[in-house]
Formats: structure tokens, C-alpha cells, sequence
């Protein structure tokens, strides 16, 4: 009996001791300082900027429309041809108007010779009227007939005037430099004076209108510097000014209307494509900046770590302010040179002991 008491002991003290042991190695692994990557808090230059997305557009383009009546009867460029000043884009057929000035030339050769007749009439009969071989009456009906072959030659000279015009206009031509945004004319097609013909715009400059809220449009001047960003050249940032400020807020945004400018020599940009416009209203010259990935949001709070005494976690209520990509600005709750827990916050509690493992 003794022999299987002292077995029986033996059995439970082995069991105590199994039951402990882990206990202890827990209590090891609670009280070993975790380790953590820190960084020096500092103050830094924070710029505040707007931005608004718009839509790129030629700065410079027009409608050509046709400012006389015919048949087309050719197109030279089409829809997003580069063309130059003075080049031919539409021509409407030119008979009738070349026919109209043929007559209109014709009449004024008329004109003229009945002009030189009359004047060297006038001329003689000014001089015969003193010597009395012609009356008064013949002379001043001389006088008359040479004035109205003078008005004649004018007005013939006038209708050859407007006739080369027309016909010149029946060849529609570029106004500067630029591309063809788009063809409204088909050959062979009846068009009126005013019908629309081509659309050409100057692609060297383009223009972005964007909208700026009331408290930042304060803020903006004429020719103010921005930078432009577009998606189709991600890795790539424009240089742009304030060309105009509107002057009236649209009453179902309360926004502003603002255009930039942004050169495009290098024929980069592309009508129609997306822009985001960047502006520097303010600068502060003290934030304090920090990854948005140390803040910890817990019950409608957010918290830091800071490394105190050397080796202490301790929380922090923060306030945060803007943020700047992966940035975001500390209104309240650090100040320069507290030792920030950048990686491994979020295992930590208020007062927890740790090892910097990594800082900068």
C-alpha cells in the first residue's frame, strides 16, 4: 500500500510540474520587450494645394463656315490632318462666280471706254465754251455725261471688287497653323453661306477649366504658377499659369471658374484628355509629418506610440490634420524630436517595455 501511495505521489507531483512549466515560459514570452522601428520626429515645409480635374483643350479654335453658296467640290485635308496658314482645306465649285467676275471685268472695260470718250468730250467743251461755239446748256449736259461715265467706272470697278471676293471665297482656307478637329462637308454637297465646313484649332498651347471652391479661390491670382498632371503620362508633370479668373459663382456648385494654360510645342496633349490641376495657395512652414500607417484608429481615437525613457511605449491622442500621399500632417499631440513607432505599434499597450530594433 505504502509503495503504491508513493508511486501515486510521485505520478502527481510530475503532473504539477508538466502543468507549470509552460506557465512560466508564457510568463517569459510576456515579459520580453517587443521590438519596434522608430523615427525622429521633425518639422517640415507643408505646402497646401488645390486641386481640381478638367478636361484638356486646344486654347485657339474656330469654325470655318462658308461665306458663300456652291457645291463642294473637294476636300484637301481631313479630320486630324496638320495644316498650315493660307493652306486650301474645301473648295466649292467656281464656274458661276469665275463667270460672274468674266461679266463684271467685261462691264468695266465698258465702263472705261465711255469714260475717256466722255472725258475727252468735257475737255474740249471746256474749251470751245469761252469762244462761244458751244452754248451753255450743251456744255453742262457734257459735264453731266462725263460725271456719270466717272460714277459708272466706279461702280464697275466695285462689282469687280466683290466678284473676286466671292470667288476667291469659294477656296476655304486655314487661318494659322494647326490641326483639322474635324470635316462637316462631303464631296458634292449643296452648301449654304454660313454652313459649317471644318473646325480647326492651334494645338500649341491648350487650355484646362477646372472649378475652385469659394475659400480657395481667395487665394488665386493671374498668371499664378500651377503644375499639371495627365493620366496618359503618369510618370510626368506639366508646368502651367492662371490665364483667367472668373468673376461669378455658379449658384448650383458655388464654385469658380478658373483657366489654365499649358504649353504643348512638343504636341504631346491631345484634346479631351483628363488633367489634374495642382495649386500652391499656402505654405506651412512647421508641420509635423508622419506615415499614416503609425496612426492607429481605436474607439474614435487616434493614437501614436512614442518611445520614452528609452524603452517605454507610451500612447499618444493625436490630432491629424491634411494629408500628403503617404503622409498626414499631426495638428496636435507630438512635437519635434519625440521617437515616433513607426513598425509594430499595433501589438503595443500603453506602457509596454520595447526594443528599438531599427530607427531613423
Amino acid at each position: 500500500m505504502k509503495k503504491r501511495l508513493i508511486i501515486i505521489s510521485i505520478l502527481a507531483g510530475l503532473i504539477i510540474l508538466i502543468g507549470c512549466a509552460p506557465q512560466e515560459k508564457d510568463k517569459d514570452v510576456k515579459s520580453k520587450p517587443r521590438s519596434v522601428n522608430v523615427a525622429m520626429v521633425e518639422s517640415h515645409r507643408l505646402p497646401i494645394v488645390v486641386n481640381s480635374v478638367g478636361r484638356l483643350a486646344p486654347n485657339h479654335e474656330v469654325v470655318l463656315s462658308s461665306q458663300v453658296s456652291g457645291i463642294v467640290q473637294a476636300y484637301r485635308v481631313d479630320t486630324g490632318d496638320a495644316v498650315t496658314a493660307n493652306k486650301m482645306l474645301v473648295l466649292l465649285d467656281p464656274t458661276d462666280y469665275q463667270l460672274a467676275l468674266n461679266e463684271a471685268m467685261a462691264n468695266l472695260h465698258s465702263a472705261r471706254a465711255r469714260y475717256a470718250a466722255a472725258k475727252n468730250s468735257f475737255l474740249r467743251a471746256g474749251e470751245l465754251l469761252p469762244e462761244k461755239v458751244i452754248t451753255t446748256e450743251a456744255y453742262e449736259k457734257i459735264e453731266a455725261e462725263y460725271k456719270t461715265s466717272q460714277a459708272a467706272v466706279s461702280q464697275a470697278e466695285a462689282a469687280v471688287d466683290i466678284n473676286q471676293r466671292r470667288l476667291d471665297k469659294t477656296a476655304i482656307k486655314a487661318p494659322f497653323d494647326g490641326f483639322v478637329i474635324n470635316r462637316m462637308v462631303e464631296k458634292g454637297q449643296n452648301i449654304n453661306v454660313g454652313e459649317p465646313v471644318m473646325a480647326i484649332a492651334d494645338m500649341q498651347s491648350m487650355r484646362v477649366k477646372i472649378h475652385v471652391n469659394e475659400q480657395d479661390y481667395v487665394y488665386l491670382d493671374k498668371d499664378d504658377a500651377v503644375t499639371v498632371l495627365v493620366e496618359a503620362y503618369p510618370n510626368a508633370s506639366f508646368f502651367g499659369t492662371i490665364d483667367r479668373i472668373g468673376v461669378k459663382a455658379d449658384p448650383n456648385t458655388n464654385t469658380f471658374e478658373v483657366e489654365i494654360l499649358v504649353a504643348n510645342s512638343n504636341l504631346l496633349f491631345k484634346a479631351g484628355l483628363t488633367a489634374t490641376v495642382n495649386i500652391t495657395i499656402d505654405e506651412i512652414k512647421d508641420a509635423i509629418m508622419i506615415p499614416q500607417s503609425s496612426v492607429l484608429f481605436r474607439q474614435n481615437r487616434q493614437e501614436v506610440f512614442v518611445v520614452a525613457g528609452g524603452d517605454k511605449a507610451v500612447v499618444r491622442e493625436v490630432k491629424l490634420g491634411r494629408a500628403d500621399g503617404s503622409l498626414v500632417r499631426i495638428v496636435k499631440g507630438l512635437i519635434p524630436g519625440d521617437k515616433l513607432v513607426t513598425t509594430g505599434s499595433q501589438y503595443l499597450k500603453d506602457g509596454d517595455s520595447v526594443e528599438v530594433t531599427g530607427s531613423r
